[in-house]
């Protein structure tokens, strides 16, 4: 174990709940913090997954790249695990959450907004065109050149997110804009990364873990780097097609965003191997166990190291 603390487990009360969320197939709920009077979403992990584990190695890893992103607590309601994620709109300043569906249908009356899964119009060109909108402000990223960074910057450092932990739900409601009216125009920005909890093979079995990690990556035989080949991301290079994987997604979004690529690769290099484990390494281990540790930590630095590569064929 590392010698970093470990993450704090939260407790939440089922009578703290103001409203149950609907957005999602995970059931979850609202509820204020009487200290700090902040607006927190729990949300239950669904048994035999490791939803909150992923959920919460994912955004620390989010805040070491320096992308916006929910803050994530590991928690308990019940006894049930699950997570909090602090609420990041503010409908005075920062707007309402408007999901990726929702504007995709603004441009095109066709998209099927209410469809849940295999949403091929879910493309790159699509994603560009809202990004690229007229109202859509940049972010600020304080080591981006002026410390600024349209919307397409930002949303490739959250592909270069996803194709480090493997995350395969980045759907057309897992990403969106943070909308308000100034002055009676429409201003937006992009929003936090959030909800990535498929990811990090959290749905493999324990002997599935056990698999992989026996088996030489040089063996034609499933392994953690085979693995992580495998995984498709929910965005597609053409209506029809088949979905990219993360790595693909990424690699395909670059090309519609100047130099940010080299930016959060740069970004990236900075994080070690080692870095990256500690993360891991500070789940409690009442909730990960040492075998599936190394997995993570083997995935993820594979991971790293092919997002790396591909920097030295731009």
């Amino acid at each position: 174990m590392s010698n970093s603390m470990t993450y704090r487990i939260y407790t939440v009360m089922e009578v703290d709940n103001l409203r149950d969320e609907q957005m999602g197939s995970k059931p979850k709920f609202w509820f204020l913090d009487p200290e700090s009077q902040n607006l927190w979403l729990f949300k239950y992990a669904r048994q035999h997954t490791g939803e909150d584990w992923a959920e919460k190695i994912a955004s620390e890893l989010a805040a070491l790249l320096g992308l916006p992103r929910a803050r994530v607590e590991l928690a308990t309601c019940t006894q049930k695990r699950g997570t909090i994620s602090l609420d990041f709109t503010d409908k005075k300043r920062k707007g309402y959450l408007s999901h990726g569906n929702e504007l995709l249908f603004e441009i095109d009356d066709t998209y099927p907004q209410h469809q849940q899964y295999r949403v091929s119009q879910h493309t790159v060109a699509n994603i560009t065109q809202i990004l690229s909108l007229d109202f859509v402000a940049p972010s600020v990223v304080e080591f981006f050149p002026n410390s600024a960074c349209d919307a397409k910057g930002v949303f490739l450092g959250y592909l270069l997110l996803d194709a480090l932990i493997g995350n395969t739900d980045r759907h057309h409601e897992n990403w969106g804009l943070l909308v308000r009216s100034e002055g009676g125009k429409r201003i937006a920005e992009l929003a936090p990364t959030f909800d990535h909890a498929s990811s990090l093979g959290r749905e493999l079995t324990d002997e599935r873990i056990s698999t992989y990690l026996s088996c030489s990556k040089d063996r034609n035989v499933p392994n953690v780097e085979k693995y992580a080949d495998k995984g498709a991301s929910a965005v597609y290079l053409r209506a029809g097609g088949k979905p990219l994987t993360p790595l693909e997604a990424f690699r395909a979004f670059s090309s519609h965003t100047g130099n940010a690529k080299a930016v959060w690769l740069d970004k990236l290099a900075q994080i070690s191997d080692d870095i990256m484990q500690d993360v891991v390494e500070r789940v409690p281990t009442s909730i990960l166990g040492s075998d599936r540790r190394k997995f993570i930590g083997r995935f993820l630095r594979y991971n790293r190291r092919r997002l790396l590569d591909t920097g030295m064929y731009s």
